[in-house]
């Protein structure tokens, strides 16, 4: 189980799905995180992408998001995250998208109404996919420069990663991104230029 560490929903405790990919980050890393966001949450509308356990979202409807949109591919978490959505008394304000994220680039060309653009995106792929390496690695970075070139100016876009394996040059087309280590695991955050 989860908790929910601030806000209106403090303490809450949410379910893992039991799902091997699956791997939240850790209570201390997500205070961090959020302790860094303090300006960023209040209002903002939030993709959630490779959502997992959905607890980022639910950490940012907590602490005053507007809207939390969860893209997951496996049925069974994106099942758990609704569950939890309707526990918590979301309503309208959570939405789960279950299909490849890969895939978010071609829905927002379509400019669909139910797709709200972004002010804040959370970015954990598969620790896989940056270890793998190759075409791989290129487009798991590819969809992060996609979701973050949808933000507006001063929006925020925050990569979940092994230890810190984005090299100079990967870094180098987000001027600013920040690193904080947690253990074996790295947050990047990038806030967009005004």
């Amino acid at each position: 189980m989860l908790r929910i560490t601030a806000g209106e929903h403090r303490g809450r405790r949410l379910p893992v799905p039991k799902v091997a990919a699956t791997r939240p980050l850790p209570e201390r890393a997500r205070q961090a995180l959020f302790d860094h966001l303090v300006r960023e949450v209040p209002g903002a509308v939030v993709w959630d992408v490779y959502a997992g356990s959905g607890v980022l979202g639910f950490e940012a409807l907590s602490r005053g998001a507007a809207r939390v949109v969860a893209v997951e591919k496996d049925r069974r978490a994106a099942r758990t995250i609704r569950d939890t959505a309707a526990t918590l008394g979301l309503g309208g304000r959570h939405h789960v998208i279950q299909m490849d994220a890969r895939r978010l680039p071609r829905l927002w060309e379509q400019e669909s109404p139910h797709l709200p653009r972004p002010d804040l995106v959370f970015f954990d792929p598969p620790y896989a996919e940056f270890r793998a390496g190759g075409e791989r690695r290129a487009e798991v970075l590819a969809l992060f420069r996609a979701l973050a070139a949808t933000l507006p100016p001063g929006g925020v876009a925050v990569v979940h990663t092994p230890g810190a394996v984005l090299t100079d040059e990967e870094r180098a087309d987000f001027p600013g991104i920040e690193r904080r280590d947690y253990g074996s695991t790295s947050l990047y955050w990038w806030h967009r230029p005004a």
